[in-house]
């Protein structure tokens, strides 16, 4: 931020300033989703796509393949935020 942006947020009342806080904890919530799904998509496409893609499509073996693989990543975020969860009510 430049020195007058900064003077600006430094107006807002504190409601404001706790909106804008939640915005941008927000923002950077979906960014970190958008690279996870990104990372996962090249994971997923360098091990299952083992040919060229002529047709616009994947062959059925691919496909599998892809879905197996988000599913496995899915099911290992989801066992991560169990734990997390479990770790977090002791």
């Amino acid at each position: 931020m430049d020195a007058s942006t900064q003077a600006d947020v430094s107006k807002l009342n504190d409601a404001d300033k706790k909106e804008l806080q939640q915005v941008l904890v927000a923002e950077s919530q979906k960014a970190n989703i958008q690279q996870a799904v990104h990372n996962l998509n090249e994971i997923c496409f360098k091990k299952c796509v083992t040919g060229k893609i002529t047709s616009g499509a994947l062959d059925r073996s691919e496909e599998t393949c892809a879905q197996n693989c988000v599913e496995r990543w899915v099911d290992s975020q989801m066992s991560v935020l169990k734990q997390l969860g479990s770790m977090r009510s002791q």
